[in-house]
Parts: C-alpha cells; structure tokens; sequence
C-alpha cells in the first residue's frame, strides 16, 4: 500500500517542479555548505540572508560532473549573474552588496527524470569600517559629523544591478562653534571615484566641491563663519567603498564682534579704554562677502574730546575705518586703507553726541582689535592772568600705541599728594612713577616699557581724593 503512495506522489512532485513551481526556498546562511539533490529541467530556490554591506559569493560543485546553471539574484529575484558549470566547481560573486536576503537559482540541464548531488557554499565578506546611519540619502536626514572628530561610513552598497539605488549619497552636517578654517577629509578603502563637497546651511548650494578619483582628498573653507553646514559624499557610476570622514576646525584669533552689526542700527558698543575685537570677512561662501563685509561701532560723548582710535590686525587684509556723525552719513575721519598694517585715527576737538565707527573689508577676512581712547580738552583758565589748572585732570598718553616710551600728562588744581603707577592687566603693579607731595600745575612723565611684553597697560593717578585712570598700548 505505502508503495502503491509513491509511486502516485512522486510523478506529480516532478511534474510541478518542470512547470517552475517550487515549494518555500531553502535557506542557505552565509558562509555555510549546503548539500542537496537536483532534478533536471527544473528551477530550485535557495535565500541567502545578508546582515551586513559586503561581497557575496556562492560555489557550485556538481557531484556527477553535469551540467547545471547557477544564478545569482536581487532580492525581487531578478538575474544577477549566471553561468554554466560543465561538470565542474563555478563561482559567481556579488560585490557591494546591502543587508538583504538574495537568492540562489540552479537549474538542471538533464532530464527531468535524473536528479544528481550537488554542493553549494556561501561566503560573505563583511565590508570593513562601520556604516554610517541610513538613511541618509537627503540633507534633512543627514548623520551628525562632531566637530575635530573622524567618523566612517559606506556608500554604493546597493549593488550595480539595482533599477533604483538608495546609497548613492551620504549627508552629515557639522556645526561650528564660531568662525574659523574648516577642513574636511575623506580617505577611502576602495580606490574609486568619489564627490567631496561642502554646501551651505541651506543644504542646496555648495560653497566647494572635489572629486577624489581614489585618493585621500581634502576640503578647505577659510573664511567659515559659525554655524551649521553640511557635507556631501556622491558615488559615481556603480562605485561602491567603505570610508573614513574627519574634519579638523582652527578658530579665527581674537573674539569676534557681537553678529549682526553690518548696519548703524545694529552697531555694537565701544567703551572708552576697553580693547574691542571683530572678524570681518567670515561668511564661508567665497563668491559672496557681502553677509560680514561691515562692522559698525557705536560711541558717545558727554564733552568736547580728543580720540584716538587704533585698529590692529592679524592678517594682511585691505581694511578701511570711517568715522561718522550721529546719522551714520556725515564723515568726521575718513580713515585710509590699512593693507594689512592697521591704522591710528587721531581726530581733536570733537563735540559732544553719538558717533559711528564703520570697518570696511575689501573682499578678503581678517580678524581685528580696536581701542579707542578718549580724552577730555584739558581745562586751563583763560589764560590771562594765570596758568593753574582749574581741575583735576589725567589726560591720554601720548603717543598711543607706543614703542618703548610714552608721556603721561596730568593736571593738579592744588597742592596734593600724589601717585602715579602703571599695571598690567592681571592689576599687577609694573611701575611706579610718581610718589610725592606737588604743588598745583600740569606735570608730564615719561613711562619706558623696554622691559615689559606687549600689550594694555593700566596707568592711575591718585590726588588727595581724586583718581582716575587710563588704558594705553605697548607694542614692540
């Protein structure tokens, strides 16, 4: 009876088998053997599950030395690749290939009333690095790039075949922390054609771009200002690799002036004595410096006075300051070009109000300092009758800046005691100029800096109950 059953069954099985229809495909893992039995004329299915980017490869050994066909497919179970046997071991491999299950097809050449052993053997090699997060393929999605960090990724792995690929650009953004030089680098495992780009923080233009052709290759931005931009990496053709992306960001020196402050309404504050610092040019987009192509400053005076105002460099950019009146048009001190030499603007005899200090860059970035200092018209009598000061006063060195001496005029109405002594900016004591009972009268010192370091010095005058002091420059 059981006999008569196969007998029935076994026609049939290979009946379906002969028109394609096959039961649930095998599962083959990776790097496993796997033994089986094929009828001829007819298509069996395996599933090679992927979990992982990498290279797939798949071995034929026919056991009888017949012909068979092996296919390699995509995960719809569309061709690959394929070929024949011959009766001996064939190898089909599938490179670049993403986390799926593909398929293995054999087909049997013989009758369909034979079937024959057959082995076949998967290997998968794991592509090396770790992948960055997908997806990632639009610059809304893109993987966050820390600031002077390295990260890795994959891009291509989608396979050559695919009708629609979904890995041929990679996005990360990196945020700066202020303005500065930015560089990106991408170094790649594969030696194939890649696209580095760097694109503004609209994710639609780029500010620099370039193709690797399978090297190490580096972007540079020198004029970045801060912010959130992001970086593009494009495959060519069907290139697949596994790379590494590191970014090394160098702030601008100095601090940089209060952003936005490119018009009069926006002026920032400068404070009598207080050294001020700005960047001019960092915008990051080289063909356009019209975003920080301006500063505007803002000051006011209570009285008549005389101002000196320095402008320091640290780069050689062509810099312009003008000095302007309360309506930001009226020039006081048209200031000239400073060609990367800084400038010292002198101007006696200003009346009181609010004015407007305005820095220029002609298309280029630089980093700046400014110290203004402003000094009262010293109030002497009438002059008639007598020379005696009618107040106390400490007037600005001069000259300021200053190498390596300087002069230091104060005014006395009486007789007083008095000290005079020069700090550092940490408020320690340098030098002591003055100490010592004075009749009334305008008295000048001379201050030597030839031992001393760059920079601010404080100098304070102490009279019976008045006292007042002064910022000044030392530059060697």
């Amino acid at each position: 009876m059981n006999r008569k059953i196969r007998i029935v069954i076994l026609p049939i099985f290979i009946y379906l088998f002969s028109l394609g229809v096959t039961f649930a495909d095998t599962v083959i893992p990776q790097d496993t053997t796997y033994h089986g039995l094929l009828y001829g004329h007819t298509n069996v299915w395996f599933a090679v599950p992927v979990n992982a980017d990498g290279n797939l490869s798949v071995t034929l050994t026919p056991s009888d030395g017949v012909n068979m066909q092996l296919m390699l497919c995509t995960p719809e179970k569309n061709e690959i690749i394929r070929g024949d046997c011959w009766g001996n071991p064939l190898t089909l491999s599938v490179n670049g290939v993403k986390p799926d299950s593909f398929y293995i097809r054999l087909w049997g050449y013989y009758g369909s009333s034979e079937n024959h052993g057959f082995t076949l053997t998967t290997e998968f090699a794991v592509a090396v690095l770790q992948n960055d997060n997908e997806p990632n393929n639009i610059f809304a999605d893109a993987n966050l790039l820390p600031l002077n960090n390295t990260l890795t990724g994959h891009i291509g792995y989608d396979g050559h075949w695919a009708s629609n690929p979904a890995d041929v650009i990679d996005w990360w953004k990196i945020t700066t922390t202020g303005d500065g030089i930015l560089t990106v680098t991408i170094t790649q495992v594969e030696p194939v054609n890649l696209q580095l780009a760097i694109y503004r923080p609209n994710g639609e233009t780029h500010v620099v771009y370039a193709d690797t052709w399978g090297d190490t290759t580096s972007l540079t931005i020198n004029n970045l200002r801060d912010g959130t931009y992001f970086i593009r990496v494009y495959r060519y053709a069907w290139n697949f690799t596994p790379y590494t992306l590191g970014n090394v960001f160098t702030p601008a020196p100095g601090g940089n002036d209060p952003e936005p402050n490119d018009s009069k309404e926006n002026a920032s504050e400068l404070i009598n004595g207080i050294l001020s610092e700005g960047h001019l040019g960092y915008n990051g987009f080289r063909d356009n410096f019209g975003l920080d192509g301006v500063d505007w400053w803002h000051f006011t005076l209570q009285d008549t006075s005389n101002l000196q105002l320095t402008l320091t460099q640290t780069a050689s950019a062509n810099l312009r300051p003008q000095l302007f009146k309360e309506d930001g048009v009226t020039v006081v001190h048209n200031g000239g070009d400073t060609w990367g030499g800084g400038y010292v603007m002198n101007v006696s005899d200003v009346l009181p109000g609010s004015y407007y200090l305005k820095v220029i860059t002609y298309g280029v970035f630089d980093s700046y300092s400014l110290l203004l200092l402003i000094s009262s018209v010293s109030g002497i009598d009438d002059g008639k009758t007598s020379e005696v000061p009618i107040r106390f006063e400490l007037a600005q060195n001069f000259p300021n800046p200053f190498n390596p001496a300087t002069t230091i005029t104060f005014d006395l109405p009486n007789e007083e005691l008095v000290i005079l002594k020069i700090y550092n900016i940490l408020g320690q004591e340098v030098a002591a100029l003055v100490n010592e009972v004075r009749a009334a009268g305008r008295y000048s010192e001379t201050f030597h800096a030839s031992d001393l370091p760059s920079g601010i010095y404080i100098y304070m005058l102490t009279a019976g109950e008045f006292t007042s002091s002064k910022n000044m420059m030392f530059i060697k």
